[in-house]
């Protein structure tokens, strides 16, 4: 399936709200195995995103957070749009929502859409 990577940082996050989560062994298995698949494909754009903030940051402060040069601010956040926007080729198993169980949170769903597979009426 085709993912943008701003789709993937979500579906990451959605699938981390899930990890932890009591499930039938074969939906964790495709869970935690479409986790590792989605970290995989993030390590490349990581780094490209660090380059970029590393570009055009003017003063790290010390706690996390960073500064980027006042002048350089549009140019940055254009940079990393555009990166965000890369559409990235993955095989990941789909899940029936019946198989998450009885109790998830509506923005959990949300970001694992993607994944989320129609079930028959």
């Amino acid at each position: 399936m085709k993912l943008t990577v701003t789709e993937l940082y979500n579906l990451s996050d959605g699938l981390k709200n899930i990890l932890d989560k009591e499930l039938p062994t074969s939906v964790a298995f495709s869970i935690q195995r479409n986790f590792k698949k989605v970290g995989d494909e993030l390590t490349p754009s990581n780094e490209v995103r660090k380059n970029i903030i590393e570009k055009y940051k003017e003063k790290d402060n010390g706690d996390g957070s960073f500064n980027i040069k006042k002048d350089k601010v549009e140019l940055c956040k254009k940079e990393v749009n555009e990166l965000m926007e890369q559409e990235v080729d993955i095989d990941l198993k789909r899940i029936k929502l019946s198989d998450l169980g009885e109790s998830i949170k509506p923005r959990t769903l949300g970001l694992l859409e993607p994944i989320i597979k129609e079930e028959e009426a």
